[in-house]
């Protein structure tokens, strides 16, 4: 390739700042490219091969100027230890470009939750609080710093016909990747773009051979920056996209997956929270506090102490402990500054990777839940099959503590037997509601005595008519229970 003079625009400040290499793209979303668009992976110190060629109409290789002119990029990517960011989808890196320092994120995995690309100029050493705070959920607690830095010296050309049309872009970029101050990856990316009237097949198999012949070998795609990193860069990612149920998968990986995606959703509505949409508070504590039941649900078949733990937190960080009123919102929003959140995401992480079962069992998911509704089943029928009207208030709220974890252990089977557990809850839909109207009007009766033991006496005689009447209502409830019971008992024997 000819060595083109590096220009300088008059207007360089003015125009917009050159597109970071490709090396510091790799993380972007593709979204097509043109049908003959050319890539080459050539080797860093092989010599460039001569592109121009009258005979196929490639009469000229002209350096681009102004914005598009040669220039080198230094690029320092700032990761914790770990690459928990890389690995996550997001790049964070300061780089510097003729001598003008700057902050860059790219996040298009996370959009519209984070920017595809974001650059802030640098005014001081420090990340921007901004950048630091819209990273912190996936951050978490980690201390960031430099994990690689990267120079990219580019080059752009056009390839032109004998009429000065430009029928193709050339852009070579060539990249050294050092690792605590060592040189671990050196490579170079040469791409070509048609554009206006483009190159015909003869002159692309031309181009085609004479890279080969350089040594280059054309690929599909260049490989991710990941790739040219190396582990740990290119381990899983600590919040996995969601995948489906499978009824036929191990259970353990069907809590793994259960985790994950609740762990998911609670970043998300964090991270929709930081970005100012407020209202996402409600969703983060909804997601947290159905985290909550589901490991309810599956306490049966998890390590009780590991279990509890989770209890607490996501307890600690749902509406359950914040009224969810705007004050109580307020308050929530307020907790995820906070390290014991940062603490909570950390140990969700944890227990998406390593769930712990209260038994190493290698059963399908499928069947595992098919036995919690069963056993929880066994356990409501034991509590409701000797109820009476007159039976002891702790007997009816034993039935109503077992109908509560039965919906538990059915809300988390459904995610894999969505029949068995819709059948299960048509078939308990009059019970659960009586169960639940003889709850609360045991606690209507309680508020009612409590304000007759306070009223004067003339007011207490009115007082205590009406809570006669809310007991004779009480009584129907359970009549009405006791029938109902006994036939959907005979459809459960059946």
């Amino acid at each position: 390739m000819a060595k083109g003079k590096r220009v300088r625009s008059k207007a360089r400040k003015a125009a917009p700042p050159p597109q970071a290499p490709k090396a510091v793209r790799a993380l972007e979303v593709t979204t097509g490219r043109p049908p003959t668009q050319r890539f080459y992976d050539l080797p860093y110190s092989a010599p460039a091969p001569r592109l121009i060629n009258a005979d196929v109409g490639l009469h000229n290789l002209v350096a681009r100027a102004g914005h598009n002119a040669a220039y080198a990029i230094d690029v320092t990517l700032l990761d914790a230890p770990d690459h928990r960011l890389i690995r996550s989808g997001v790049l964070l890196a300061h780089r510097v470009l003729d001598g003008r320092g700057e902050w860059f994120m790219t996040a298009p995995d996370w959009q519209p939750l984070l920017p595809k690309d974001r650059i802030e100029l640098m005014g001081h050493a420090d990340l921007p609080e901004e950048f630091a705070d819209l990273l912190r959920p996936l951050r978490r607690r980690a201390t960031l710093g430099p994990v690689a830095a990267l120079n990219c010296d580019r080059r752009e050309f056009a390839l032109r016909d004998d009429h000065g049309t430009t029928m193709a872009l050339l852009r070579d970029d060539k990249v050294t990747v050092r690792r605590g101050g060592l040189t671990t990856a050196r490579y170079r990316e040469v791409m070509i773009t048609p554009i206006g009237p483009g190159l015909t097949d003869e002159q692309v198999a031309w181009l085609d051979r004479a890279f080969v012949q350089s040594g280059a070998t054309g690929v599909p795609r260049f490989p991710r920056l990941v790739v040219r990193l190396g582990a740990p860069a290119t381990g899983p990612t600590d919040l996995p996209v969601p995948e489906p149920f499978d009824a036929g998968a191990p259970f353990k990986k069907f809590v793994s997956q259960l985790l994950a995606l609740r762990l998911r959703r609670i970043v998300e509505a964090d991270l929709a929270v930081r970005g100012g949409d407020q209202t996402a508070i409600g969703r983060l504590a909804d997601e947290a506090a159905r985290l909550r039941d589901e490991l309810r649900g599956l306490a049966g078949v998890l390590d009780a102490e590991w279990v509890e733990d989770l209890y607490d937190e996501l307890g600690w960080i749902s509406l359950e402990s914040a009224p969810s009123d705007t004050s109580g919102r307020d308050r929530l929003a307020g907790r995820l500054h906070s390290e014991r959140y940062l603490t909570v995401l950390e140990r969700l992480v944890g227990a998406v990777r390593a769930p712990k079962l209260a038994e190493a069992r290698t059963d399908p998911a499928g069947k595992v839940l098919s036995e919690l509704i069963e056993a929880a089943l066994r356990r409501l029928r034991r509590a409701a099959n000797g109820l009476t009207a007159d039976s002891a208030e702790g007997e009816w709220d034993d039935a109503w503590q077992e109908m509560g974890r039965l919906n538990w252990v059915l809300d988390v089977a459904a995610q894999v037997l969505p029949d068995e557990a819709a059948r299960t809850q048509r078939r308990l839909a009059s019970a659960a509601r009586l169960l639940g109207q003889v709850h609360d009007d045991r606690s209507s009766e309680a508020a009612a005595l409590l304000m007759v033991a306070e009223l004067t006496p003339d007011l207490a005689f009115l007082a205590g008519r009406d809570f006669e009447r809310e007991t004779d209502k009480a009584r129907r409830t359970r009549r009405e229970f006791v029938r109902e019971w006994s036939r959907i008992a005979k459809k459960l024997d059946a």
